[in-house]
């Protein structure tokens, strides 16, 4: 059972920081910088092997669609960092830049705390995986 959903001694069931996040929410990362809000967040099954039953269905007309206008399928990253994301679970943080908005993803098991309407990350944002 994961340590955070144990009760305590009071009989209380803790609940995950990923359980709090909700779409949003600013994200700072651990120096305290805002990176974003929270776009969209999957919760993982960190018992899972493999990607297999987290995919969506892309068979049949429509995944030959989505394919031919470039697959939007999350996460947008390359294929064994999507896997371990799918498999742990993430945020997709919606990350303004300069000239160019690029979102970033966190994997799940890196959400710190959530307090209120923040998310804290527990590295810095240069470490956090962009869009491809």
């Amino acid at each position: 059972m994961d340590r955070d959903a144990m009760p305590n001694t009071s009989g209380v069931m803790h609940v995950s920081a990923m359980e709090r996040v909700r779409e949003g929410m600013t994200v700072v990362d651990s120096a305290g910088e805002k990176i974003g809000k929270v776009e969209d967040f999957k919760m993982g099954d960190p018992g899972a092997a493999t990607e297999q039953g987290n995919e969506l269905g892309d068979g049949g007309l429509l995944g030959d669609v989505a394919r031919a206008f470039g697959d939007e399928r999350e996460p947008d990253v390359p294929g064994p960092m999507r896997a371990s994301l799918l498999r742990t679970g993430y945020l997709k943080i919606d990350s303004p830049g300069f000239l160019i908005e690029t979102d970033r993803y966190v994997p799940a098991d890196r959400v710190a705390s959530v307090a209120g309407d923040t998310v804290h990350l527990s590295v810095t944002k240069d470490m956090l995986i962009k869009e491809k």
